[in-house]
């Protein structure tokens, strides 16, 4: 049987370790919650004494921001001149020469002649006179008949020689009919010599090329696109206008003569950087000039950063326990930083080349949602910005 003092003995020994116990975990924690444990009533509750550290309450990476006073860019191209003509070329001269068929006698003749580019060539004719015809003459070009018959006067009309037949190279046969029954007889035409004449297009100023260029901003920022030129032209003798953007055709027709033509596009067509616009006709003449490529931007928008305070910060803040500071930190380039912040519809300029920027802004919070809206004024290289609600010492 365990005897009273004996047991009271034990009891004390328990309390003895157990106090030397929690005096270990206290020596053995971090010191900030040792204080705190420490600083605590008996009731447990949180004393009056409070803690020194500041809260930041916004804290971002900016990087690069900077002005855009355009809500538009114009692009003004010089005026120029485009035509089209046409001049008359000999292709083929021959001299005097015959076609025979009789019995014992026939000749034929082939002419052979070059067209160096038969897009560009057009009328192209077949002009001949004859001394003496008797039978029925035959033409071919290229193999095919383009004519068949006698002829009752010596300078007949000229022969078309139609596009569709020509090729870059082309052979003229020339041959008579026979005598038939009639053998003691010679079909026979005597030719002068023949002309082959054509109209030749000149189309060393029938285009006009003009660059511009477009900067990555301008791209960012293109809501609508939109070029416009003035046309001096007689609609009677000029052909089809193309205009063509980025080898994206943009225009192709008779525009109106003596006025302003004005047309939208999709921005897609504009590239960042060089950017060609070239205008083709046709036919006839015609003088460009007001031309001009116009992008509208969208509405510049500023960045805006926001944070909340809460009830209590608020309250600390309200009474003056806690200061508000903005801070701005700038990469150190020795440029000038100019800019306007507005918080929470205060605003308040900065003109500085040092890196760092502060201003205190106890004022200017509000309980609940806040906001720091950037309004650069140049280029604006930003490392951070911060919101620091900051203790202030007892007095």
């Amino acid at each position: 049987m365990i005897k009273r003092g004996q047991g009271a003995i034990n009891a004390s020994i328990l309390v003895a370790i157990m106090f030397g116990l929690i005096l270990l975990y206290i020596l053995a924690i971090p010191e900030e919650d040792r204080d705190t444990i420490l600083e605590n009533g008996d009731n447990g509750k949180p004393s009056s004494s409070r803690s020194d550290e500041n809260i930041t309450v916004l804290e971002e990476s900016v990087g690069t921001i900077e002005d855009r006073d355009l809500d538009e860019v114009e692009h003004d191209i010089p005026s120029f001149t485009l035509f089209r003509t046409t001049g008359a070329k000999v292709l083929k001269k021959t001299n005097p020469y015959q076609v025979r068929n009789g019995i014992f006698d026939y000749r034929s003749k082939e002419v052979r002649f070059t067209i160096d580019d038969t897009q560009l060539t057009e009328n192209v004719l077949l002009s001949f006179s004859v001394g003496k015809a008797q039978g029925i003459l035959m033409i071919k070009l290229n193999g095919d008949v383009i004519f068949e018959g006698e002829l009752e006067v010596s300078t007949p009309p000229p022969v078309t020689l139609a596009g569709e037949d020509l090729e870059r190279d082309n052979v003229l046969e020339f041959s008579v009919s026979g005598v038939g029954w009639k053998f003691w007889t010679t079909n026979q035409y005597q030719f002068d010599g023949l002309l082959i004449t054509a109209e030749i297009a000149d189309v060393a100023r029938e285009s006009s090329k003009a660059v511009f260029f477009v900067s990555q901003e301008e791209i960012d920022y293109i809501e609508s696109a939109s070029f416009r030129f003035n046309p001096d032209c007689q609609p009677s003798d000029v052909g089809v206008l193309q205009v063509v953007l980025n080898r994206r055709q943009l225009f192709s027709g008779i525009p109106d003569c003596g006025a302003l033509n004005k047309i939208e596009f999709s921005p897609g067509l504009i590239d960042r950087g060089e950017n060609t616009l070239e205008f083709t006709t046709t036919e006839g003449t015609y003088l460009i000039d007001s031309v001009m490529v116009k992008t509208e931007l969208a509405e510049e928008v500023y960045p805006i950063y926001y944070f909340e305070v809460n009830e209590t910060l608020f309250e600390e803040v309200d009474n003056r326990t806690r200061e508000a500071y903005i801070r701005l930190r700038f990469v150190d380039d020795d440029e000038v930083k100019r800019l306007d912040l507005n918080i929470n519809d205060h605003l308040t300029n900065v003109d500085q080349d040092e890196p760092d920027y502060e201003r205190r802004i106890t004022t200017w919070i509000e309980e609940g949602n806040n906001y720091v809206e950037i309004r650069p004024k140049t280029r604006l290289n930003i490392v951070d910005l911060k919101v620091v609600l900051e203790e202030q010492d007892d007095d």
